[in-house]
């Protein structure tokens, strides 16, 4: 192919990855290394009241010559993230206001809670990674094992195996969730059925039994996935490999661990690829399971560092961060199939 028509065929692909994916991604990383406010000053005000008057010394934000109130910006450099990480950083008056505002006040109604907040980061990557790494081999094992049950039943009964299957999947994960905390709720069915064998477990009063939840949660949400992947990775096997193998004598076990499962590697590669990047992005469950009172994530506290704190630069480096972190997980993976390509060639 020409270079030419090699770059026509994929400029509309490329084109809408820097706009949805490398824009954003710039303008995050810029947020996050500056910090706005409002530019306060100190006035004194007459107060009337039914008792005399009074001047009172209170704040306010100085107004422009189009009467809108002036933002201060200045750059922090890595103040946030230090600040994401428990590290220091940012304090809590200069994450709210300038330096003339921090003095009188300005953001003290949190400044107690912020620094436990920053601390959080740690204990929610350590989830995160427990999530991502616990579910991803259960995912693998679980579909292959329905993909080949699946593809050595009859036609007949491939069509209805298929859709159940693939139920989980199709749920949306709010549903799903939902679903999933009703279930083993205080007087749901699960805790129920173990009461009549001596057993209770308040399944959502324990940082443990709900870190467990979201786990088989993930792993029943995706395990669909992974399933219809290799499935259709099945259909394409080299038949005459197996036969030539099977008349080599080698057994069932044999030609699914050296014909089958080599053959589907790069399928392993892909799901892994995809639930690597969407487990470490976890929120749903958290948020409707825990609502974050025993355990959280990366992305649910950057979530509630935009919503309570109400801080988006703070809440960009957390997202920075994030990106980081599948960067990383990634890299093995990628470098793998990159060398297997170069030996390809």
């Amino acid at each position: 192919m020409k270079l030419g028509s090699f770059l026509r065929f994929v400029a509309p692909s490329a084109a809408l990855m820097l706009l949805l994916m490398a824009l954003p991604l710039v303008v995050t990383f810029f947020l996050s290394v500056r910090n706005c406010a409002l530019k306060m000053e100190t006035v004194t005000v007459v107060q009337s009241s039914p008792f005399g008057q009074r001047e009172v010394t209170t704040q306010r934000a100085v107004l422009g010559p189009d009467g809108r109130p002036v933002t201060e910006c200045r750059f922090v450099g890595l103040g946030y993230f230090r600040t994401v990480l428990g590290l220091g950083g940012i304090d809590a008056g200069a994450a709210s206001a300038p330096p003339e505002a921090s003095g009188a006040g300005g953001g003290g109604g949190t400044a107690a809670a912020r620094p436990q907040r920053s601390t959080e980061f740690i204990g929610a990557l350590r989830f995160t990674l427990l999530y991502t790494l616990a579910t991803t081999p259960f995912i693998l094992l679980i579909g292959f094992v329905l993909a080949l049950a699946v593809n050595h039943v009859g036609r007949r009964w491939q069509g209805p195996y298929i859709s159940a299957t693939l139920l989980p999947f199709i749920i949306t994960p709010v549903v799903g969730a939902l679903a999933i905390k009703w279930l083993f709720r205080d007087n749901g069915l699960v805790p129920h059925l173990l009461s009549q064998f001596g057993i209770s477990v308040f399944w959502m009063a324990q940082a443990w039994s709900a870190q467990l939840l979201i786990i088989l949660y993930g792993i029943w949400h995706v395990v669909p996935f992974a399933f219809i992947v290799l499935y259709a990775g099945l259909q394409s096997v080299p038949q005459d490999s197996l036969e030539a193998a099977r008349i080599d004598g080698a057994s069932a076990w044999q030609r699914l661990v050296y014909v089958t499962v080599p053959h589907l590697a790069p399928l392993f590669v892909f799901i892994t690829l995809i639930h690597l990047m969407d487990a470490y992005r976890v929120f749903e469950p958290v948020v409707v399971l825990t609502q974050g009172a025993f355990t959280t994530s990366v992305q649910v506290l950057t979530y509630y560092t935009l919503l309570d704190e109400q801080n988006p630069y703070k809440a960009s480096a957390a997202a920075v961060l994030t990106t980081a972190g599948i960067a990383v997980l990634l890299l093995p993976l990628l470098f793998k199939t990159w060398k297997e390509y170069r030996r390809g060639d």
